[in-house]
């Protein structure tokens, strides 16, 4: 009986599955690390006929490809990482003039999204541009040397955040990226991981549909085995633990609607979480009382806005 029912409740991820694995059965990813099981799981899901645009990113060499070679049988643009919005807002208006049924992805990492890119994603999302945005949020620019971004952790130990005699990490909070996307009044924005695949399925297509009138930006919680000191096999564990201490609780916001689609009811505490990653093994009981008040406020105004019943849709 308890064999039917695991397979029962793996059959509803792999329903999902509707579409080819467009990409290479090896690529060039870092050994253990979960980008690569996103890079697949999107087109699976959304349909290879997707259009991807992205930037210099721990995803660049395999989407972009390497000498004259691909990996995969996707649709990619390369730009530069302040134009990446500004970039997926032309294909998707020439789509539209052009009466072409195509799906924009814009797909970038926090570096990209959060810091050098804010800009012009917060006004593509101001101008509600018809395309998905995706970030991989791995907490740090991991690609050019595991530097600190606006969206690692306070206590968190990068190489421009180091622990030493005088250094104790990252002595700054992080930056909420998917909810100051959502107080944008977007059409949709939602978070997702790893260790909840249904969830993250059912959201791409929401996304998909959505993004024929307007912006959707998913915040994808990636943990970066090689940055952050993770056992290579212990990456879905990490993610899971993320959401079980609502260090990164997973929600949506549909026309400005808040809503938790999978409410942690008795949260575990967020030591229970950085004790997986290496980059916070320096941090006392003290240092880490100060994240889990990051995240128990974060928590509440997500808790908060949930309880909201308005709703701010655009008129048709």
């Amino acid at each position: 009986m308890a064999d039917k029912k695991k397979k029962k409740r793996l059959s509803k991820v792999f329903d999902y599955l509707k579409y080819e694995d467009p990409f290479a059965k090896g690529v060039s990813f870092c050994a253990g690390c979960p980008l690569e099981r996103l890079v697949r799981f999107v087109p699976q899901v959304m349909g290879n006929d997707i259009v991807i645009t992205g930037t210099p990113s721990c995803s660049a060499p395999v989407l972009l490809g390497q000498n004259g070679k691909s990996w995969h049988k996707l649709s990619y643009y390369g730009t530069l990482m302040t134009g990446a919005a500004s970039n997926a807002t032309g294909l998707a208006r020439y789509y539209k003039r052009a009466g072409i049924d195509g799906t924009v992805v814009c797909f970038n990492g926090d570096g990209t999204a959060a810091d050098i890119g804010f800009g012009n994603l917060s006004g593509a999302a101001e101008r509600n541009e018809p395309f998905v945005y995706i970030c991989y949020d791995n907490e740090g620019y991991m690609n050019t040397g595991i530097q600190k971004s606006s969206t690692t952790p306070f206590g968190a130990k990068t190489t421009t955040t180091p622990v030493g005699s005088n250094e104790r990490g990252k002595n700054l909070r992080r930056k909420n990226l998917g909810l100051l996307l959502a107080m944008h009044k977007i059409p949709y924005a939602a978070t997702a991981t790893l260790s909840n695949l249904e969830d993250f399925a059912k959201k791409l297509l929401k996304a998909k549909e959505i993004s024929k009138k307007g912006f959707c930006f998913l915040h994808i919680f990636s943990p970066c085995p090689t940055g952050w000191g993770m056992p290579t096999d212990t990456g879905i564990e990490v993610c899971r633990k993320a959401v079980q201490t609502n260090y990164f609780p997973l929600w949506e916001a549909e026309n400005g609607k808040f809503s938790f689609t999978k409410e942690v009811k008795k949260p575990k505490p967020i030591k229970e979480y950085v004790k997986l990653v290496k980059k916070f093994s320096h941090l006392t009981e003290e240092e880490i009382e100060v994240l889990q008040k990051d995240v128990d406020y974060e928590y509440a105004v997500l808790k908060q806005l949930s309880l909201l019943d308005q709703e701010c849709p655009l008129p048709d």
